[in-house]
């Protein structure tokens, strides 16, 4: 893993499962990590005294990430926190599994205010932060392009549009005059 030491890491949804080994991984590394959860707190206090534990700082935060203006205030108070931020990873997710004459409209907007607003809001925000060589990491899903089973037409549909997003962010965000690349279902793409 790349040398860390010095950075700071938002990771959304990052008290329990993947955030919680991202939020370690990065702490490993030697980054001070912030996280976000939106439910267990006690989950989230020991995802802290665990990153506490090997000298680093951490915050730990309980937001639905459901909600825009919570999303921006979580980045500016980690960066206001800690002085910096290096690298958000946009984990925060859900798993809307239903027929498709089930789902509601409600869910619908809920889970692509989940998967695709907050991202979009949080790396937007991000980007007004971060210095060069700053990272921006989304977590996406084999779903967006291949659908293994019925009942995940949204979750699929989510996890496309993020793809599409984060093609869009490392457009956006790549240095002028050179390829951007983003990381997208662990491998590479260049765009």
């Amino acid at each position: 893993m790349v040398e860390l030491n010095g950075k700071v890491a938002l990771v959304t949804g990052g008290s329990r499962g993947i955030g919680a080994a991202i939020s370690r991984r990065l702490t490993q590394g030697g980054a001070d990590v912030a996280f976000t959860y939106v439910r267990d707190e006690s989950q989230g206090k020991a995802v802290v005294g665990a990153i506490e534990a090997t000298g680093r700082r951490s915050l730990a935060r309980q937001l639905d990430a459901a909600n825009a203006s919570a999303v921006q205030q979580i980045v500016d108070e980690v960066f206001s926190h800690f002085g910096r931020l290096d690298i958000l990873v946009n984990n925060a997710g859900m798993f809307p599994s239903a027929p498709l004459e089930d789902i509601t409209v409600e869910e619908v907007d809920r889970t692509l205010a989940v998967h695709v607003r907050a991202v979009f809001v949080a790396s937007q925000a991000a980007a007004r932060h971060m210095r060069d060589g700053g990272r921006i990491i989304s977590i996406g899903c084999c779903f967006a392009e291949r659908v293994p089973y019925a009942g995940v037409s949204l979750y699929a549909m989510s996890k496309a549009a993020l793809l599409g997003l984060t093609k869009g962010l490392a457009r956006d965000l790549g240095r002028a005059g050179s390829p951007s690349r983003s990381c997208i279902q662990g491998r590479r793409i260049r765009t």
